[in-house]
C-alpha cells in the first residue's frame, strides 16, 4: 500500500466515523392496567376465603425482556427496535397474580410452609399481528405441594387490538386487558384447585 492509499483509506473511514446518522427515540410501555379497583372490599369466594398459597417463581426466558416482541407467523418472532416494556414481562405477571390471588379473590398469602406453592413461566407476552391481530400471553403454570401437582397446565390468553384505535396503545390496552384476565384465570384454576 502506497502512502497515498492509505491517506484516503484514513480520510473515508474518519468520515464514515464522524457523520452523524438519526437517533433512534426509544418510547416506554406500561401494560398494567390503570383504572382504580375497589380491594378493601375484596374478600374472595367462601371457599377461598382464609385458604394459604405461596406465590413461588415468576420466570421467564431471556428472549422476553424489556423489548417488545411481535410475532407475524407461527415460528419467526420479531422485536421493536425503538419500544420497549418499562420492566420485564415476569413482573408484571407476578403482580398481576398477587393481585388477583391476595386481593381480588382473598386468598392468604403464605411465605413459607406446609402451604401450596404456585410456580409460573412466562412463555409468551407479545403481539400477534395478521388480519386480526391480539395481544397474547401463554403462561405455564404449576400448583404443587409437598408431594404432588395439584393442577398444571398452559394457560393462552389472547385480547383483540382495537382496530379503531390509533398508535400503538391499541397494542397495549390489549397487553393490560390480556394480562388482566390471565391473573383472574390462573386465581380462579387455583382456588378450585384448593377447594376442599
Amino acid at each position: 500500500m502506497t502512502p497515498r492509499s492509505i491517506a484516503l483509506l484514513a480520510t473515508l473511514a474518519g468520515c464514515a466515523l464522524t457523520s452523524k446518522g438519526d437517533v433512534l427515540a426509544v418510547r416506554w410501555f406500561d401494560p398494567e392496567t390503570t383504572r382504580p379497583r375497589l380491594t378493601s372490599a375484596a374478600t374472595g369466594t367462601p371457599a377461598s376465603r382464609g385458604r394459604a398459597v405461596e406465590l413461588g417463581r415468576v420466570t421467564a426466558g431471556a428472549n422476553l425482556r424489556e423489548r417488545i416482541a411481535y410475532r407475524d407467523d407461527a415460528y419467526e418472532v420479531g422485536y421493536y427496535d425503538d419500544k420497549r416494556w418499562t420492566e420485564r414481562p415476569e413482573v408484571y405477571v407476578r403482580r398481576a397474580l398477587a393481585r388477583a390471588l391476595f386481593e381480588e379473590h382473598g386468598m392468604r398469602r403464605a411465605l413459607g410452609g406446609p402451604a401450596p406453592v404456585l410456580e409460573v413461566e412466562v412463555l409468551a407476552f407479545e403481539e400477534l399481528r395478521g388480519r386480526a391481530p391480539v395481544a397474547r400471553i401463554r403462561l405455564r403454570v404449576v400448583l404443587h405441594d409437598d408431594r404432588d401437582a395439584l393442577f398444571e397446565r398452559t394457560v393462552t390468553v389472547d385480547r383483540a387490538i382495537r382496530a379503531d384505535a390509533q398508535g400503538f396503545e391499541a397494542i397495549v390496552e390489549a397487553m393490560a386487558r390480556a394480562l388482566d384476565a390471565a391473573g383472574e384465570e390462573i386465581a380462579g384454576e387455583t382456588e378450585r384447585a384448593l377447594a376442599p
